[in-house]
């Protein structure tokens, strides 16, 4: 089936929205095929079963003469009724030797993927995949965002040239991705300027993009009526920027620059200092005990409020960080959210955690202060942003498979404490009060009193290597 325009592509695809998998699977490629095992068989069911193409392997777009390629993703609704997108979505991969003589504007990414029609349904973990409902669909196109992607294009390539392919981090770029894609963990390629194996890659754009993007292509108004039920999406997503002109707003390429960009009149001044100057008040006689979340939060904004700063914060997976240091050396763990057991139903390669760890970076806001010094008199030193590599997340997959295990066995004696084992990076440990007896009460409730937290060793290594 060839459409000989966009508009003629758009009116056919409509007769999509509202269907099952299972009600265009004309080939039964579900009846023999596990979804679970096989990526991209709904990708597949769509082309053969709605467009009547055959199964192809080919590089260039699947609407080739409109320059437009096809791709089928799924979001899920969120504990709080916000949507957000599945999973990541995989462009093309990226060729190594290829990457160091392209541009952004001349690269096989732009000449595949700058026009993709994406097909969305809906995920919903009880249900077979040939169940799953297709709602809708959007043509999305890459020039939208095209001042993020070329700097994350020479990001990637950068690192390419100085012969680190093996250290790429999907956490190094704001909105395009280099996230792995092997058979297998152990599968390698080789790279132009390093003797150093690395893991096969392909460019993203990041599950934290695809959110973005998910939520701006629903119109709060629609309700679609699907079967016997009505699949409400009228989420909470909408953006109140009513107090927000981003035209007069500078745009920035990373969260990190935005960041540094509001905090660098402070250097070198005291939290207590910093904080008398934005507040015109004194906290010497009682400091507060989160003076630094007190500076950040006015200084770059509330959590809840970023949106409204720049554009990235809609569509970026980053956390906002304060960390003591002396010198290079982080003074205490950098803890994450209360564990929660049923984020552990998961095998690690599709577990929350594995895709959080991939693509978070962490902006951490560095005060200098020796050991024992006292909060308040530490002094603003830096911005650092902390992404995970490939070993990072070789230590982590231990970790979380070790909080599986205790909670498969319901033995406790197993949750990975500091030290469980060598070139550990990634513990459990206390996050509740003391007398929680945390560890012994993990398997009590689903929201633990227990955290991640990255060891010391590891924030020394990430703050000497940026």
């Amino acid at each position: 089936m060839k459409f000989k325009t966009e508009k003629e592509l758009l009116k056919y695809t409509s007769k999509i929205d509202g269907k099952t998998f299972d009600e265009i699977d004309s080939k039964n490629l579900l009846k023999n095929t596990n979804p679970k095992r096989q990526k991209g068989i709904l990708g597949q069911v769509v082309e053969t079963g709605f467009y009547n193409y055959d199964l192809n392997n080919k590089s260039n777009a699947d609407f080739e003469n409109l320059g437009i390629e096809l791709k089928v993703t799924g979001y899920k609704q969120n504990k709080n009724g916000s949507i957000s997108a599945k999973e990541r979505l995989v462009l093309s991969k990226i060729d190594f030797n290829k990457i160091i003589n392209e541009t952004y504007e001349s690269s096989h990414l732009l000449e595949k993927c700058k026009k993709m029609l994406i097909i969305w349904y809906l995920y919903e973990p009880k249900k077979e995949a040939k169940d799953y409902v297709i709602t809708h669909h959007q043509l999305y196109d890459m020039n939208n965002d095209e001042y993020i992607f070329k700097s994350d294009f020479e990001l990637i390539k950068e690192k390419v040239l100085n012969g680190k392919a093996h250290e790429l981090s999907e956490g190094d770029t704001s909105y395009l991705g280099a996230c792995t894609k092997a058979a297998t963990s152990k599968d390698r390629t080789s790279q132009p300027f390093s003797d150093i194996p690395s893991k096969p890659r392909a460019y993203s754009l990041k599950n934290s993009y695809m959110t973005g993007i998910l939520r701006n292509s629903i119109k709060p108004e629609i309700t679609l009526d699907i079967k016997e039920s009505k699949v409400n999406l009228n989420y909470d997503f909408k953006i109140d920027d009513s107090h927000c002109d981003l035209e007069k707003i500078p745009r920035f390429k990373t969260i990190e620059e935005y960041i540094t960009s509001k905090i660098k009149p402070y250097i070198g001044k005291t939290q207590l200092e910093i904080l008398r100057e934005i507040t015109g008040k004194t906290y010497a006689e009682k400091i507060p005990k989160q003076i630094s979340k007190m500076i950040s939060d006015i200084l770059i904004g509330k959590d809840n409020e970023l949106y409204k700063k720049d554009e990235l914060f809609t569509k970026t997976n980053y956390i906002i960080k304060n960390l003591p240091v002396n010198g290079e050396k982080a003074l205490e763990r950098m803890s994450f959210k209360s564990l929660e057991l049923n984020d552990f139903n998961d095998n690690w390669e599709d577990s929350y955690w594995k895709n959080y760890f991939e693509e978070v970076t962490l902006i951490t806001i560095c005060y200098e202060g020796k050991s024992g010094s006292k909060n308040g008199y530490r002094t603003l030193k830096e911005v650092k942003k902390i992404t995970f590599n490939d070993d990072d997340l070789d230590s982590f997959e231990k970790t979380y498979n070790l909080v599986k295990k205790t909670i498969d066995t319901q033995n406790t004696e197993l949750l990975p404490k500091p030290k469980s084992f060598d070139n550990q990076k990634l513990v459990v440990a206390p996050k509740g009060v003391k007398g929680d007896d945390a560890y012994n009460n993990f398997l009590k409730q689903n929201k633990t009193k227990v955290a991640f937290m990255l060891t010391k060793e590891l924030l020394n290594e990430k703050l000497k290597n940026q």
